[in-house]
Order: structure tokens, then sequence, then C-alpha cells
């Protein structure tokens, strides 16, 4: 009982510290910096991948997984869009190419600020540190996201049998495992090493298994909550997938910055020392030990 009691007020702890750091509001900046940012982050990756042979089919599954973790149900439009808009990222001029990998820079540069509030960071990196880890991540990123893409479709991809319907599913099972051990990584990575202070490892981990399991609830009440596609094709037209969008990125970044929430939230309680009670060797009030 005095366990349960504990996990409620550090659960309403979370929440009012969500609430104070106005993570709503800073997840609302992040959705439509990340609208913005998106198509100049994959050109810039896929870019990166086009030079190793060996990642060509991770290509496509990088667009696959991505677009549909951005907008599940109107995936294939915006994959299309996208797909548009990286073939014409290739005719750019340098000045473009540049203004490409700025607004890309953008989106990481607000990811740092608003983990770095939440974790309590005084002090922010050098500009040189700050360029040094985002171009680690973009350059690195898609390398290791296609890598991890070839694996899974290399174990779970290749032996799927239509004949063989149970072993078919356990192959499905599997890789949606797989692929929210993916996020849970990437979002352990990021907690880590995005805020400028040492975060524990097992920490992060506890906030970001707690915010993978959030995007996939999230991702089932979307399916629902936007079942009737044509709804919003009535309202919006041919922009539809634009509010859709924006909306269920808005619902990621709450996820994420609430596992930022809990994973900062746990430092601080495993930081503070429990005080002890105190011992009947001392008379209350004076100190004086007892005869």
């Amino acid at each position: 009982m005095i366990a349960l009691s504990r996990w409620c007020s550090f659960i309403l702890k979370v929440e009012r510290r969500f609430r104070g750091d106005d993570a709503l509001v800073m997840a609302a900046a992040l959705s439509y910096t990340s609208l913005l940012s998106v198509v100049p982050l994959l050109a810039v990756g896929l870019a990166l991948l086009a030079a190793f042979p060996a990642f060509e089919g991770a290509r496509t599954q990088i667009q696959l997984l991505l677009v549909q973790n951005l907008a599940p149900e109107v995936g294939q439009q915006v994959r299309q869009v996208i797909a548009g808009f990286i073939g014409n990222a290739g005719n750019l001029t340098a000045v473009g190419v540049l203004g490409l990998v700025v607004t890309a820079l953008l989106l990481l540069v607000n990811i740092e600020d608003a983990l770095n509030r939440i974790f309590r960071v005084t002090k922010p990196r050098a500009p040189m540190s700050r360029l040094l880890i985002y171009w680690t991540m973009v350059t690195l990123g898609p390398l290791l996201l296609g890598a991890s893409l070839s694996i899974t479709d290399w174990l779970f991809g290749g032996t799927a049998d239509e004949s063989m319907p149970i072993v078919s599913s356990l192959l499905g099972v599997l890789s949606t495992l797989f692929h929210l051990a993916m996020l849970v990584a990437l979002l352990t990575l990021l907690y880590t090493t995005v805020p400028h202070r040492v975060v524990p490892f097992r920490t992060a981990l506890i906030g970001s298994l707690v915010a993978g399991f959030a995007v996939a609830l999230l991702r089932f009440g979307f399916h629902l909550y936007v079942a009737d596609l044509k709804a919003y094709q009535s309202i919006y037209g041919a922009l539809a997938a634009v509010p859709i969008l924006l909306f269920w990125m808005y619902l990621v970044w709450v996820a994420v910055l609430a596992g930022a929430e809990l994973t900062a939230s746990l430092m601080e309680a495993r930081a503070t020392p429990t005080p002890s009670p105190p011992s009947s060797s001392h008379r209350k009030g004076d100190g004086t030990p007892t005869s």
C-alpha cells in the first residue's frame, strides 16, 4: 500500500513537472518544425545511403517506415509527395543545398533546447561541440537505420510463406517488436546524448520504454480517430494529409517529451537522499541523548 502511494505521488510529480515545463507548447513547436524539416532530413540521409549500394533496398524501407510512423493513415499520400520533394532536391544549387542542411539542423537545435530545459541544463554546449553532435546524428543515423532495416528484412522478410499463415503472423509480430525495439533504442540514444549532462543508461531506458509503448498506443488510437479519411478530405480537400500529419507529429512529440520528463524525474528521485527517521536515542527538540 505504501509502495502504491509512492508511485501515485511520483506520477503526479511527473505530471506537474510536465505542465510546469510547458511540454505541450514545446511539442507543438517541435511538430511544426518537424513538418518543415522532415523532407530535408530525409533528403540528406537518403543521399548518404545512396553512396552505399548495399543499402539500396533499405532506402525504400526507410521511406516506408518513417512515413508510416509519421502519419499511419495517410502514409502513401505523404510518401509520394516526399519522394517528389527528394527527387527535386537533387537539382538544387550549392546555396539551395546549404539551405536544406540549415533547415534540417533547425529541428535538431530545437530538440536539444527542449531536452536541455527538461533536464535542467544551465550551461549549453559549445557551438563546435553542437555541430559535431548534429553532424554525427545526420550522417550515422541513416546508416544505422539502413543497417537495422536490412537485418530486419533478412531475418523476417525472406522466410515469410503465404501457405503458412501462422508462421507469417509470427514473423509479422517479431518484425513489429523489432521495430519497437529500434524506436526504444533511438529514444534511449536521444535521452543520453542530446542533453548536456550525464544521463544514466538504465534511467533513460525506462523513459524510452514508456515513451515507445505510448507511441504504440497512440498509433492504435490514431487509427480509430482518423478511420474515416473521407471526412477530412471533404473539409480540407487535397490538403487533408497536412493537418493529419501535423496532429500525429504533435502526439508523438508529446510522448517523447513525457518520456524525457519521466527520465529526468527518476534522476532527481535517485539523487535526492531519503530522509531517515529520527533515532530513538535522541531527545525531541534539543538532540540531547536520553539517559
